[in-house]
């Protein structure tokens, strides 16, 4: 038998099932007799007999094993293979078997790696693997005849549908109580809509579609947070509770007993909700998943495959969760143990040297105001290439068998090991290859090919920003700060190498932050930079691409503090009339539509300028541009839905205290019964901003037909957008300049 991987999960105790989608285009539902191992170190003191005693029921056998148990450790250590007959159990066993006695006195790997993703660890598969599989017995025998570090894999013969209801509100938001309308099935062969008989009609209506139309995924906006738990309490409602069933195995759709999560994350809280999983198809929320979001079923499918991370799994995963698992999967290949719960501390330094090595990465700070002419480069996925070529990791970064390696930390002088690879490094050097090829590919590539490229590259972007981050994060199984450090002093000098050559060459440096240069000389032609661009790649033996040169660019000072300028808030346009755009308003997710689509407008018109000189000579016609928006604002013409802010919860709704436009929007929303989250995303268009009481904004989900929003605050508002890339060229396009222009051209002054 032939096919894809399209979905694997634990069964019964001692069975994994893995679904395969066959060539034919039908499915086949596979078992295979297996169940995931735990693994146990003790020291001399420690009896292991004691934790076998506590797993009980639940072993199947043990053995002992020799295993690398730290990733730095040069010999392998005997430990004990504990293999479990439930797959599910295996964390309630290692908490009993920790809780034993104090912390460390048995020392427990592998515990928290997904069976699943052991399973694919294990038999060196992957997810949408074309395999030839055998049933021998009660087990499985694989045979891959596909290749992970393939570029031009295909994905034939598989069904779409997305499911969405119409709801009978009875409140101002959707309810739990609420009655179904209609239930909407869409896909690639138009629109299904079952709004005929009464609610359990439709649910069955619902279960019978999917059956027909039997599709591999099934993809849902909140289906984690609201559609799919609001289908099993109405299923619930009309007795067809276990009715409700939309996977291949006929499971009965359940909400999960575990509620959803807040986490912080680089400096924001973010909420998770429980994933709603089918069985055997493929339930994807595209309004949590990251990766669909950022790069489509196409980048979902590279990030499954690298990572080997079942799709549902990888469609809801951080990036840093799905870097684990291609980290996990290396570990498991070298016999390296994966720790339960991470130990591995960052090696003593006194002030002198914490002082020289706790710093980021190398930034000139922009020359504020607009430029002519200037050229940028970039080096190419410069982080992740540091660790694969110097080796960093871990394990390597100031190890004890290579104290003479030639391999040095710049600045630091810290040795980095000669005599093996890295975890990371190891990890990330398909991250890095596959993703070169895929930029190559896609430069000439037509449409179709082009869209899947380029979504492939971008998940594999996303994957190679992670891993510098995660080599520091606290929570890292194979993370430490001395190789987070160590990468940042490698940045530092390339950087400044870089810089060097340019300014050998009679370039002046406009701008730098970590791996981009803005460089301009006089009369520069684009032969001049790409000879640049060749000698800085000599010197620091780190690829680059010259993106091109600007007609103009502007890069900007701080909203707070004019005098102050921002690394990474600027805007120009190419040669080509390209528009480059980084962290001003149009660029952000809370931003507005209708204000995110007036200053592209005014972008755009300024991009046909040649020149500074030509450019400020389009400020008017911005300034026009402006003028109208405002006024369409002013004749509440512009959708309440296209002035929705979008934000994060910053804590739970009772812990609010001032009523700002945030809390005034959560007080509505609690009133009517949503139960929110830190965390968790909210909407809403601002109603009455100089009130005082909750009315000062409307959840966007609660916006009707007659809201009528604040046009005064978003007219100001607008203003401050446009003022953004107006004002540089113009010093007299202040917030405040363009409302006196406006309230000039009305009769009655705006305030």
């Amino acid at each position: 038998m032939r096919g894809l991987i399209l979905d694997l999960y634990p069964g019964e105790p001692g069975e994994m099932v893995v679904w395969l989608k066959l060539e034919d285009g039908g499915t086949a539902r596979l078992v295979d007799h297996w169940s995931p191992s735990i693994f146990i170190g003790a020291g001399r003191n420690s009896d292991l007999g004691v934790p076998l005693k506590i797993v009980g029921q639940d072993l199947a056998w043990t053995r002992k094993a020799m295993k690398y148990e730290r990733v730095t450790d040069r010999e392998k250590s005997e430990v004990v293979e504990v293999r479990l007959k439930d797959a599910r159990r295996v964390q309630q066993v290692a908490g009993r078997i920790e809780r034993l006695g104090p912390f460390g006195a048995h020392r427990l790997y592998n515990a928290d790696v997904p069976p699943n993703q052991s399973y694919l660890y294990e038999h060196d598969l992957f997810p949408l693997a074309y395999c030839e599989v055998a049933q021998s017995g009660d087990r499985l025998e694989w045979e891959l005849r596909d290749d992970v570090w393939a570029y031009d894999y295909d994905i034939p013969n598989l069904r779409k549908v997305e499911v969405d209801v119409d709801i009978a509100k009875e409140g101002r938001l959707a309810r739990f109580t609420d009655r179904i309308e209609a239930v909407r099935l869409r896909s690639d062969g138009g629109e299904v809509v079952i709004d005929g008989g009464d609610e359990g009609d439709k649910l069955l209506g619902l279960v019978r579609a999917v059956r027909d139309a039997d599709p591999d995924f099934i993809t849902s906006r909140d289906g984690d947070s609201f559609l799919f738990p609001y289908l099993v309490r109405r299923a619930e409602a009309s007795g067809l509770a276990a009715g409700l069933s939309l996977d291949r195995e006929g499971t009965t759709m359940k909400v999960p007993s575990k509620k959803g999560t807040s986490y912080f994350s680089y400096g924001r809280i973010h909420y998770k909700p429980s994933a709603m999983k089918l069985y055997g198809r493929i339930h994807i929320d595209v309004n949590t998943s990251f990766a669909y979001s950022e790069a489509g079923l196409e980048g979902l499918f590279e990030l499954s495959r690298i990572c080997r991370m079942p799709l549902q799994t990888s469609s809801r995963a951080s990036i840093g969760k799905a870097l684990s698992s291609l980290q996990f999967y290396h570990a498991s290949k070298a016999d390296l143990l994966v720790p339960w719960k991470p130990t591995l501390v960052e090696h003593f330094k006194d002030r002198n040297e914490l002082l020289v090595a706790d710093r980021g990465g190398f930034i000139f700070e922009p020359k504020m105001g607009v430029h002519e002419g200037v050229g940028e480069l970039d080096f190419s996925s410069l982080y992740p290439n540091i660790m694969l070529r110097k080796n960093l990791s871990a394990e390597t970064v100031r190890c004890p068998c290579c104290p003479d390696s030639k391999n040095r930390v710049p600045e630091l002088g810290w040795n980095v090991c000669e005599r093996r690879k890295g975890i990371v490094p190891l990890a990330i050097k398909i991250i890095v290859e596959k993703r070169l090829r895929y930029k190559e590919l896609k430069k000439e590539a037509k449409s179709a090919d082009y869209d899947r490229y380029n979504a492939r590259q971008a998940a594999l972007k996303w994957l190679g920003v992670t891993t510098f981050g995660y080599l520091g994060f606290n929570n890292a199984k194979f993370g430490r700060i001395d190789a987070h450090i160590a990468v940042c002093a490698w940045d530092r000098k390339v950087l400044l190498d870089a810089s060097r050559v340019a300014e050998r060459r009679g370039f002046e440096v406009i701008h730098g932050i970590v791996d981009s240069l803005w460089v301009k000389r006089e009369r520069a032609e684009r032969d001049d930079y790409i000879e640049l661009k060749s000698e800085i790649e000599s010197e620091t033996g780190f690829a680059m691409s010259f993106e091109g040169i600007y007609k103009w660019v502007t890069f900007l000072p701080s909203k707070e503090d004019a005098d102050v300028p921002v690394l990474n808030r600027y805007f120009g346009a190419y040669q080509d009339g390209e528009l480059k755009v980084r962290g001003i308003e149009a660029r952000r997710h809370d931003t507005p539509a209708a204000f995110a689509r007036c200053q592209m407008e005014i972008l755009r018109t300024l991009a046909r300028a040649d020149s500074v000189g030509a450019a400020r000579a389009a400020v008017p016609e911005g300034m026009v541009i402006f003028l109208g928006h405002a006024e369409e604002l002013e004749r509440h013409e512009t959708p309440a839905s296209e002035l929705a802010f979008t934000t994060n919860l910053s804590k739970a709704p009772e812990e609010y205290r001032s009523m700002t436009v945030q809390h005034a929007a959560v007080k509505q929303l609690v009133g009517e019964g949503a139960q929110l989250h830190a965390g968790e995303g909210i909407r809403y268009v601002i109603t009455d901003y100089r009130g005082r009481d909750s009315k000062r904004a409307t959840p966007a989900d609660m916006v009707r037909d007659e809201t009528k929003y604040d046009s005064r605050r978003y007219i100001e508002l607008l203003a401050e957008t446009c003022a953004s890339v107006l004002q540089p060229f113009d010093p007299r396009c202040t917030p405040a300049g363009l409302l006196s222009l406006y309230e000039s051209r009305k009769s009655v002054p705006l305030g």
